[in-house]
């Protein structure tokens, strides 16, 4: 069973009515072009109702009457037309395929750039493969939409209104018993057009859990193998790649019905016109020209009324996609800046939680009660204690990736609150666990919290994490490519990359997050060495599992269940006999 909370029922028609002026907002910069786009529409309109107009008589003229004189300006005028009509054609297609290409820009950067804006409880609610659903397969059904409705849908309306009003010009009671398919195609869009955009909706949603099993097994494919687990993974990839087959049929059912019902109902219109407009005919209310221009003007309105009808399939997709990224747009940071912030050009380090609480917004279970403690500048402080019992939330806060629910987390006597977050955490440099780097040059990662700063400090940085010797033996040194998540890195030296990335940035605060615990025994003594290296002057919080590299730490605060059970040194907390020593007792 798939679920997801971007599955929503067919849009009420307010909503639908949101979603296209929300739309319509990335269309509106680029007014003149659609305007231009439209006069080209009403040109290719009016070149077709003239076609219409002028068909019944140039063939009476010229097969009927054998006028030599209308053969020969039609052979004369016809090419000027077409060339006429080819070159609207093309400025149509042009300014069009502009517009939408700058919409879907835009679009794609205002969704880059608010993604990366939400805080960090979105990312916990949503996974990355589903995100990046939206950005690529749905954004590119939004782009159809944007690009080729306007392009294909404005023109054949218009073409649809010129022939009309050639057609009640000809004959008016004609035309009227002709329009009896519009009403009726009308009633069958808007039914087929609910669940059309029901299932793109859905069927675009398993899109992202088809990534998600895509992207999992391949991230984790030595597991897969390693246990055997092929089978499994090809069996659940299975039950999504069915329920999608299953919601595009339901999807593909609605748009193969449209084609088959218009081609019905215009049969039906048509023995109808010939079956009236011979008996207007033989009473004289009709010449034969007209008729010919008659049916051949049905005949102009009607394809265009078909490839609307057609098009009805690619809007509701367009439509459903949109409302998928359109919940992104919409998704607002849990962590919110006040207009007005404090700016701190210095600190000095002093950390302070009063009375702190935190609950994260998925979980039922309060991860921090009333936590309280202090730390001083340059004090090397320690965070230890059984897994859950909220070490790195503590982190998370300092870092103001969550706010409290209550209580004051203080900075220098500054509630974090009252800071902006770029400017917090300038002032800070992170360590954590599971190194990221990015496929980029050694430079690029060492200087994402110094963009421009020089060789010279990064080389500095380098050495003081113990790096410089093997960058610099590598063969472009410090503008060799990492590699996704620096594969080419064994854990060790990117753990130690990591550390030269924070230290650059001279950070008051310095985070470690469990920064050793997926290292073995010789990575994690170096990395521990580099560590060491470059605490001096620092404001040094470190959260740890393995209790060795915390027994040089300042102040020790053990947690259990959210709360401080116990603090002190290394030797104090021994010689106390509670839950640390039973937890050194344990690793020893």
């Amino acid at each position: 069973m798939i679920t997801d909370s971007s599955i929503s029922s067919q849009p009420e028609k307010g909503q639908f009515k949101k979603l296209a002026l929300a739309l319509l907002q990335y269309v509106k910069p680029h007014r003149a072009r659609m305007v231009q786009a439209a006069f080209m529409m009403a040109l290719l309109a009016a070149i077709r109702g003239g076609i219409v107009y002028i068909l019944g008589p140039v063939m009476k003229g010229v097969f009927i009457d054998k006028d030599l004189h209308i053969l020969r300006l039609v052979v004369i005028w016809l090419p000027v037309l077409f060339v006429v009509r080819m070159a609207a054609e093309y400025a149509n297609s042009y300014l069009m395929s502009w517009v939408g290409q700058k919409a879907v820009q835009k679009i794609r950067e205002d969704l880059f750039t608010h993604i990366h804006n939400l805080s960090i409880e979105f990312y916990w609610r949503k996974r990355s493969s589903e995100v990046m659903s939206r950005v690529i397969n749905d954004l590119a059904n939004v782009q159809s939409t944007v690009q080729f409705i306007p392009l294909y849908g404005i023109r054949d309306v218009l073409t649809v209104i010129s022939c009309i009003a050639v057609l009640f010009y000809l004959h008016w009671k004609l035309a009227l018993a002709s329009l009896v398919i519009l009403p009726v195609t009308g009633v069958i869009l808007q039914i087929l057009g609910k669940k059309m955009r029901k299932s793109g909706s859905e069927s675009n949603a398993i899109v992202g859990d088809i990534s998600h099993k895509f992207q999992e097994s391949l991230q984790g494919i030595t597991v897969v193998k390693a246990f055997n687990y092929e089978e499994q993974a090809i069996a659940k990839f299975q039950v999504s790649n069915d329920a999608y087959f299953s919601k595009m049929m339901r999807y593909l059912r609605a748009t193969a019905i449209s084609g088959p019902i218009m081609e019905f109902l215009g049969s039906m219109v048509l023995i109808g016109i010939i079956y009236l407009g011979g008996q207007a005919i033989f009473t004289g209310s009709m010449t034969i020209e007209h008729f010919f221009s008659f049916v051949g003007g049905f005949f102009t309105a009607y394809m265009p009324l078909k490839n609307i009808a057609n098009m009805n399939s690619r809007l509701q997709l367009g439509m459903a996609s949109w409302e998928r990224i359109h919940q992104i747009l919409d998704e607002k940071p849990t962590v919110v800046v006040k207009a007005k912030t404090r700016n701190i050009d210095f600190l000095n380090g002093k950390i302070e939680f009063k009375g702190v609480n935190y609950k994260y917004p998925s979980r039922d279970t309060q991860v921090l009660k009333d936590l309280s403690f202090t730390i001083e500048p340059g004090q090397v402080a320690a965070f230890v204690g059984p897994s859950g019992s909220g070490k790195t939330t503590i982190v998370h806060l300092l870092l103001r990736f969550f706010d409290p629910i209550s209580g004051r987390v203080e900075v220098d006597g500054h509630d974090l609150l009252d800071l902006g977050t770029t400017d917090l955490r300038a002032h800070m440099g992170l360590v954590t666990q599971d190194t990221i780097l990015f496929d980029d040059t050694v430079y690029k990662n060492i200087t994402i919290g110094r963009p421009g700063a020089s060789m010279e400090e990064v080389i500095d940085a380098a050495k003081a994490a113990d790096v410089h010797a093997f960058i610099a033996a590598m063969p472009q040194g410090y503008e060799t490519v990492l590699g996704e998540r620096g594969v080419k890195l064994s854990g060790g030296q990117r753990q130690r990359l990591a550390i030269a990335r924070a230290i650059i940035k001279k950070p008051k605060i310095l985070l470690l997050d469990e920064a050793t615990s997926n290292l073995d025994t010789a990575s994690e003594q170096a990395v521990q060495a580099s560590i060491e290296r470059i605490l001096g002057g620092r404001t040094v919080v470190m959260v740890a599992h393995r209790l060795s590299t915390v027994k040089n730490a300042d102040r020790i605060f053990v947690l259990k269940r959210g709360e401080l059970v116990e603090t002190g040194t290394h030797k104090e907390l021994l010689e106390l006999g509670g839950v640390y020593k039973g937890l050194y007792a344990a690793q020893s």
